[in-house]
């Protein structure tokens, strides 16, 4: 086994993992996926939810500064340190409003792309600019953000959905210009971009259709665990989909 590795964690340590937005969906699967592997699970949600006898839950609003101070309070009064962190957070479509991803540049609706910038981009920014505080240098640990193949600007050969894919374009340039900075003094920490392919969650339920394949929470969280595992440290600041291949900037 390399030795950059992430199953060379301490065996003797415990391990925590923090789902951003793992309250349901690929998220909630992720959770549950590592759960049984032994890890102490930390899950943020907008909502307020009880805290379960498998994970514990924080209230954040990832899209606000105000939110994350007070979190991130919480997790180092209580001197947590996380191994894993996972962003599930993100937007592809806006049910209460009816405004789904533009088929041409004629239906861009300016609210709408500030919304994906704000969901999709910043809240990947604010991440790493603020659990960057939760980590330790001294441990091999993992940052990982939910992203999509539509992100990328080279493998762009049909156009359309201009919104979503110029704010998960910018999501990656967060992902490698934060590996970058951070690798400099965290020399143990890796970040990257995880495509999950099309899940059967809200997010994707309008576009199934037109999939090839369509995996449940829990095949895409496995896949997305599986490499996660298999990670290096070279690896940092690239984009992977769920078969462990890089998705191209």
């Amino acid at each position: 086994m390399n030795k950059n590795n992430i199953n060379n964690l301490n065996e003797n340590s415990p391990k925590n993992i923090l789902v951003l937005g793992g309250s349901d969906g690929i998220g909630l699967a992720i959770c549950k996926v590592y759960e049984k592997l032994g890890y102490n699970v930390y899950i943020t949600s907008r909502s307020i939810i009880e805290n379960s006898n498998k994970f514990v839950f924080y209230s954040l609003d990832a899209t606000k500064e105000e939110s994350w101070q007070k979190f991130i309070k919480d997790i180092n009064e209580k001197n947590i340190i996380f191994d894993i962190i996972v962003n599930t957070v993100g937007i592809l479509h806006d049910d209460k409003n009816n405004i789904f991803p533009e088929k041409s540049i004629k239906n861009l609706n300016s609210n709408f792309f500030m919304q994906n910038i704000e969901v999709n981009t910043l809240v990947s920014a604010l991440c790493m600019k603020y659990l960057v505080e939760c980590i330790n240098k001294n441990k091999n640990t993992i940052i990982a953000h939910l992203t999509a193949r539509l992100g990328s600007i080279s493998d762009n050969n049909i156009g359309g959905w201009l919104s979503y894919r110029a704010s998960k374009a910018a999501q990656h340039m967060v992902i490698k210009t934060t590996s970058i900075e951070l690798g400099r003094n965290y020399k143990k920490l890796i970040i990257i971009g995880l495509h999950p392919g099309t899940v059967d969650t809200k997010l994707s339920k309008p576009f199934q259709k037109s999939a090839k394949k369509v995996f449940t929470a829990q095949e895409s969280a496995i896949k997305l665990m599986t490499v996660i595992n298999n990670l290096e440290f070279k690896d940092t600041g690239k984009i992977f989909d769920y078969t462990g291949s890089i998705v191209p900037y």
